[in-house]
């Protein structure tokens, strides 16, 4: 075994930070190609094809859902098949759907191309690839989600320049087609240097032998049972109040980021350079907050961080809405750490309570329930904003359901839902 030398947070072994470091990439995927680059997708594929931008738009509402819904099957698939098979086959599917996407000479092929793409990414980055990372990291959960989260951020920060260096020196087509080619070249690198668990890589669990012995006794306990349905899991409890409490803060996220150049070109006339500089500088303090909530998580627990989380969430919220512009880039530094300790919390709970062998039919589960309740965001905030033709009532809104959101785990007792999974 490599890497056996005295345990600390950080320490996880060449081997393990390789597979940190792949699921930052997967992520990046993720979050660049089915959200951040719709800024130059949309645009790029309706100029070039002639087609309505407002169409092709609002197709990524219900792919978006249909795909979520689709990406619950991928828990059984690991189950079944194993992370390792199910995340090779899934990414080079991926690449295949990303470069169909790119290439759809019709709407409707680009409605069932975008569906498989989002579905494909969002399993192999998600459900796959956190399944893994619970296979490696069982009780370092905090601190690994952390830093893999780095990725989405990096995709916020990164991918419509990126985009755009392509779009300019080819099309919008061959755009897409290289970051697919790319897909496929990484589903290459992940065939050779990933396992999906550590002992398979002659690595412990943690990069801990004390960790790996209450692992192996774990498993020989539980040997004989069966791991969890898609029936239990759906009417388990803690499912259901992880999904929806982590889904207000997925909308708070949604609701404000997908609107926050217009807000500061409207409420305070600035230019849209100056609003889109100001939203990268939230994307690049998401990166520092996304290992600030790890850490934390793994120093005083999932429970106590996410209740922490959404008390900080709101208050950076309402900063926003303050006249004085000092007190309002405290917010934009407290909204930017928020966004980046955001997709932390909902794998590290279910790491915490459903455990290594149950972790990916719940977390498919799970991340559906998240994903259908931070859609409704952008109902809410179309409903809000022709009631008041402004800014403030969905912001207030989006502040106190982020605070909704972390006083529901005050009434969440970690230990039974451990115990009743």
């Amino acid at each position: 075994m490599q890497d056996s030398k005295k345990p600390g947070m950080y320490n996880f072994g060449r081997k393990g930070w390789t597979v940190i470091g792949f699921q930052i990439v997967w992520l990046f995927f993720m979050t660049g190609m089915t959200v951040d680059g719709l800024n130059i997708i949309v645009p790029g594929i309706a100029a070039y094809r002639g087609w309505d931008p407002n169409a092709i738009l609002s197709i990524s509402t219900p792919a978006s859902i249909i795909a979520l819904i689709l990406c619950v099957l991928w828990g059984g698939f690991i189950t079944k098949f194993g992370a390792k098979r199910t995340m090779i086959i899934t990414m080079v599917l991926a690449g295949l759907a990303m470069i169909f996407y790119g290439n759809a000479p019709t709407i409707p092929m680009y409605a069932i191309a975008l569906v498989l793409m989002i579905t494909l990414i969002s399993a192999f980055s998600l459900n796959v690839g956190m399944a893994i990372c619970t296979n490696w990291f069982p009780t370092k959960k905090g601190v690994i989600m952390g830093l893999a989260t780095i990725g989405m951020n990096l995709a916020s920060a990164l991918i419509n320049q990126i985009l755009n260096v392509l779009t300019n020196h080819w099309n919008i087509a061959i755009a897409i087609s290289i970051m697919g080619c790319v897909i496929l070249f990484v589903a290459l690198l992940t065939a050779l240097f990933i396992k999906q668990r550590p002992e398979e890589a002659g690595c412990y669990p943690d990069n801990d032998p004390a960790v790996a012995e209450l692992i192996h006794q774990e498993e020989e306990r539980t040997k004989n049972e069966t791991p969890m349905g898609y029936k239990e899991t759906l009417k388990n409890k803690y499912v259901w109040i992880f999904g929806i409490a982590y889904g207000f803060f997925g909308m708070a996220t949604v609701g404000i980021m997908s609107q926050l150049v217009g807000f500061f070109m409207d409420t305070k006339g600035w230019e849209i350079q100056t609003a889109l500089n100001t939203v990268t500088t939230a994307a690049v303090i998401g990166i520092i907050g996304s290992v600030f909530w790890g850490h934390i998580d793994q120093k005083i627990g999932t429970k106590k961080t996410s209740t922490i989380f959404g008390i900080w969430y709101c208050i950076g919220i309402l900063l926003l809405l303050v006249p004085n512009t000092a007190i309002m880039w405290i917010g934009i530094v407290m909204l930017g750490a928020g966004i980046g300790g955001n997709g932390n919390f909902p794998p590290s709970m279910t790491a915490l309570v459903f455990g290594r062998k149950d972790f990916p039919t719940a977390y498919s589960c799970l991340n559906m329930i998240v994903g259908i309740v931070r859609s409704c965001s952008f109902i809410i905030l179309a409903i809000l904003r022709g009631l008041t033709a402004g800014y403030v009532a969905p912001y207030v809104f989006f502040a106190v359901i982020a605070l909704i959101g972390g006083l529901m785990f005050l009434f969440v007792n970690v230990k039974v839902a451990v115990g009743n999974k």
